[in-house]
């Protein structure tokens, strides 16, 4: 393998497959071990070090060190550093630093000063060695304790002495002392410019500024903001009013250097990258490191922008490989991972079309792959990207036109928005509408977990013809109102619910609000007064979203701005259900039966006896679609009283009058007569235990009576007066 796929891995952290792929590149002869030494520079300091001194001493162990003593070094004196105990690397360390500098002066005393043969720390003993043999009068240091620098004057290798001059006094220090206390830098680092030499530095901030903000990048980790700039050079070096002007222009320079990134805004980011590459080699560098075929392709789009930009065509060769390493992938993959294998496919297909290649090869593939998967359902409900469905779906209709249809009615509930058209128009003409509804009816039950069939649903779609779907009014409201329990009454895990806001937010939003305000200019005063309250407690849509859409309802309704509005006693709120938690329980689990039992079955029966031919004297046929209607009625009704639904809490349950929740205790005035009655809401009505609906008439007539007072009701078999006795908590 060339080295540098072996340098990509290592700056990847794929350190399994430098150990599998590295032995066999160096006895196969198509890498040096000099060639190797960028690998484990990239992989000094790994957080995986025993992995990295075991590969290094593979290497060691299976090559001539001897014709690289140098290389070799290099490269045992890392794994070294990664693994501090290791007897066998310090040896050879020994080793390979006798054989590259045994005839430097002094070199048996340098070494036994180390400690590297005697057992002393392994980064102390080498930082020694790597200082002090190479080091040479004129050099620059940088104190590792303080920020400080200091100039080199003179060096006695023999003697192992060497002297520095800090602020204009030399000082004469031992090689132990030397490393212990300074690093060697370049003498253009800016601390050393700064210090040792600021008339210089001052030249440079004029005739060569760039190099300036690299060598201060260098001192701040390869990466500093436009305010740490600013204070390192303002006021000493260049003046406040002077600053903006030299800023500007210097930024210009900076953009145009290829080992300096700026990002962002304020304040401007500077990043160093230390290798410079051309356009098309940082982009194969980022596309052959990249593992998710969406992302790879976003990467191709957008150096085929950077191109256009720059009115420059784009490389072919780069394409070309790109295209080749992705039908590699695919034939590797298709077995193994087959999601992995057809998303590679696509995004050469993808390719082929940016670029004019032949796409024939990767669209073979994918309708190949298409036809032979036991169920492509699973395959392309996985693919991330909407460019990719397209061609996703397009391949589908080829390699499975017998169950097409049968296949896009069961994506719905899994594709983009985007896709539903198409995928409905599949079902469509394989006649299962009958499907397609059904997972309507489900969305509009759950819309939380069919966000996209919902923002579908809101964009109204021409394919919707020969379905039952909400208006938009009606489906405005029911938005609102899941949007408004998320959280409260409904919960759902994070991430569901974070994708059904972000989706609801970018449908209320579509030209500008347009559809809310239709909405909103057919809803009565009466609902308008329920829509403020929620749009005023929505959360999780950020603040400019309702507060656009509260604008908007104010435009429409400015009466609920201007009159003071009555309160609405539970009893008498038209947009409201009071119920128990156990009522709110059986009469959801009621409509999900309804929904996935009873009108699946419906649906089933409705294929089946759409299948035997001659619709029109078809009875079962009329019969199932007959029913088909009655279930949507009945849906939408519970749907409707299910949106309404609050649960009451024990502690809302007034007893000092009659209300939601009061158990009443009722005496005839003309006998004396008792009875006992519980007002509940509609889902937990039960005559025989004496527990009444409060929206039903009898009920509505003894709302808010006290005890003492009296109304006349038909509570038995006649109407007659009677007198409130007590009022309870039916709750507690």
């Amino acid at each position: 393998m060339p080295a540098n796929e072996l340098l990509r891995l290592a700056v990847n952290g794929d350190l399994a497959s430098i150990e599998t792929r590295c032995l066999e590149a160096l006895t196969g002869g198509q890498v040096a071990l000099c060639e190797l030494v960028p690998t484990f520079q990239a992989l000094e300091g790994s957080k995986e070090a025993q992995r990295v001194a075991n590969i290094g001493q593979l290497v060691l162990e299976n090559t001539h060190s001897a014709a690289d003593p140098r290389a070799a070094l290099t490269i045992a004196r890392i794994a070294l550093l990664a693994d501090p105990s290791n007897a066998d690397l310090r040896s050879r360390c020994a080793a390979l630093y006798h054989s590259v500098y045994h005839d430097t002066p002094g070199f048996a005393t340098l070494l036994e000063a180390s400690g590297l043969t005697a057992g002393r720390p392994a980064r102390n003993a080498v930082r020694l060695l790597e200082l002090c043999l190479n080091i040479a009068k004129g050099d620059v240091l940088i104190s590792r304790t303080e920020d400080v620098a200091v100039e080199v004057i003179d060096v006695d290798q023999q003697g192992n002495l060497y002297t520095v001059r800090r602020e204009g006094r030399p000082r004469t220090v031992t090689a132990i002392e030397l490393s212990r206390e300074y690093q060697r830098v370049n003498g253009d680092d800016f601390r050393v410019l700064r210090q040792l030499r600021p008339q210089k530095l001052t030249e440079m901030i004029q005739d060569d500024p760039v190099g300036v903000v690299i060598g201060l990048l260098h001192v701040h980790g390869d990466q500093l903001d436009q305010d740490t700039l600013k204070h390192e050079l303002v006021p000493r070096f260049i003046g406040e009013r002077e600053w903006s002007g030299w800023w500007t222009q210097v930024r210009q320079s900076l953009k145009k250097n290829p080992h300096v990134v700026l990002e962002g805004r304020s304040p401007v980011i500077l990043s160093y990258t230390k290798q410079a590459m051309t356009l098309e080699e940082e982009t194969w560098q980022s596309f052959a490191s990249l593992n998710e075929p969406n992302k790879q392709l976003a990467l191709v789009e957008s150096y085929l922008r950077e191109k256009k930009r720059d009115r420059a065509a784009p490389d072919a060769e780069l394409l070309t490989r790109c295209h080749q390493h992705m039908l590699d992938y695919v034939r590797s993959a298709a077995g193994k991972r087959p999601v992995e294998a057809l998303a590679c496919a696509l995004v050469a297909e993808r390719i082929d079309q940016e670029t004019g290649l032949n796409e024939a090869e990767s669209r073979e593939l994918a309708i190949d792959m298409l036809r032979t998967a036991e169920n492509p359902v699973p395959l392309v409900a996985r693919l991330e990207d909407n460019n990719l469905w397209d061609l996703a779906l397009s391949a589908l209709a080829v390699a499975r036109p017998a169950d097409l249809a049968q296949r896009a009615a069961d994506l719905l509930p899994l594709a983009p928005a985007a896709q539903l058209d198409t995928l409905v128009g599949f079902a469509r003409k394989g006649s299962l509408l009958p499907q397609v509804q059904t997972h309507i009816d489900a969305a509009l039950a759950d819309p939380v977990e069919y966000s996209e069939l919902i923002y579908w649903l809101w964009k109204q779609s021409r394919e919707t013809e020969g379905l039952v779907v909400p208006t938009p009014v009606e489906l405005f409201t029911r938005i609102v109102q899941v949007l408004g329990d998320l959280g409260r009454k409904l919960n759902k895990p994070i991430d569901v619910t974070k994708r059904f806001r972000a989706r609801m937010k970018a449908a209320l939003q579509l030209r500008d609000f347009a559809q809310v305000r239709q909405c909103m200019q057919q809803t009565p005063a009466d609902r308008a007064i329920t829509l403020k309250h929620q749009l005023s407690w929505l959360d999780g849509l950020g603040d400019n979203t309702p507060t656009r859409m509260l604008d908007l309802l104010r435009d429409v309704h400015p009466e609920l701005w201007r009159v003071v509005e009555r309160r609405i006693e539970q009893w008498e709120d038209p947009n409201v259900l009071w119920t128990t938690r156990t009522g709110l329980q059986r009469k959801t689990e009621e409509r999900d039966t309804l929904i996935n039992v009873t009108m699946r079955d419906n649906a089933r029966r409705i294929g089946e006896a759409a299948q035997l031919g001659d619709l029109s004297e078809n009875s079962e046929y009329k019969f199932a679609l007959e029913e088909r209607d009655l279930l949507r009625a009945r849906l939408a009704q519970m749907n409707n009283e299910l949106s309404m639904a609050q649960v009451i809490e024990p502690a809302e349950v007034p007893t000092d009058r009659v209300g939601v929740g009061s158990r009443v205790a009722l005496r005839r005035t003309s006998d004396g007569g008792a009875l006992t009655v519980t007002f509940f809401g509609p889902f937990d009505g039960d005559i025989d235990r004496g527990h009444y609906n409060y929206k039903a008439p009898v009920s509505q007539k003894l709302m808010g009576l006290r005890v003492g007072e009296r109304a006349r009701v038909q509570l038995e078999d006649t109407e007659q007066e009677y007198e409130i006795a007590a009022i309870e908590n039916g709750l507690a």
